[in-house]
C-alpha cells in the first residue's frame, strides 16, 4: 500500500509539473474538465458504439491494488449508456463528457503512467475515474437509486 500512496503522490506532481508546461491545469480535476469539454458528438457516439470492446477490455484489467476501479469503470460505462439511450435523463452533459473521458483514459495506450508498470500502472486511471465519480456523485448516486445499486464509499475507494 506504501507503494500505491506513494505512486499517488508522483502522480499528482507529475500533473503539477504539467501544468505549467500545458494549458495552465492546475489539478487533476481541472484536467479533467477541458479535456471533456474538447470532445465532441461525435466523440460521444463513436464511444457509444465501442462499449462493447471497451467492457470487455476493462474485464481485463488486473489491479489487485485498485481493487473498486473494475467496479467503478462498470458503473461510468452503465451510467454513459444508460444517459445515451435516454433511459436515464438527469446526467447533465458534464458528467457524460467527463465519464466518457474516463472511460476512454482507462484503456489508452499513452497515458501519464503505463498501466504495464507493476504496481502503479493503473494509479492514474484509478485517480481520474475516483475524481469523476466525486465530482458527480450526486447525480451518480441519483443513477445507482433508479438502477438500485448500492452506493457506497467503495464508489470512490482507492
Amino acid at each position: 500500500m506504501k507503494c500505491v500512496n506513494r505512486s499517488l503522490e508522483f502522480l499528482r506532481r507529475v500533473s503539477r509539473r504539467r501544468s505549467s508546461t500545458q494549458r495552465s491545469v492546475t489539478s487533476i480535476s481541472e484536467y479533467i474538465e477541458q479535456a471533456a469539454t474538447l470532445l465532441t458528438p461525435e466523440d460521444l457516439d463513436r464511444l457509444q458504439r465501442d462499449l462493447p470492446l471497451l467492457n470487455r477490455q476493462f474485464a481485463a484489467i488486473e489491479a489487485p491494488e485498485f481493487p473498486h476501479l473494475l467496479q467503478q469503470l462498470r458503473l461510468l460505462a452503465d451510467f454513459f449508456q444508460d444517459t445515451a439511450d435516454g433511459a436515464f435523463s438527469a446526467g447533465s452533459e458534464a458528467s457524460r463528457k467527463e465519464t466518457a473521458f474516463a472511460l476512454r483514459y482507462s484503456v489508452e495506450q499513452a497515458d501519464i503512467i503505463l498501466d504495464s508498470i507493476p504496481e502503479v500502472g493503473y494509479a492514474d486511471d484509478s485517480v481520474i475515474v475516483r475524481t469523476v465519480l466525486s465530482r458527480h456523485q450526486d447525480v451518480l448516486r441519483d443513477y445507482c437509486r433508479f438502477r438500485k445499486i448500492g452506493w457506497s464509499d467503495s464508489a470512490l475507494a482507492a
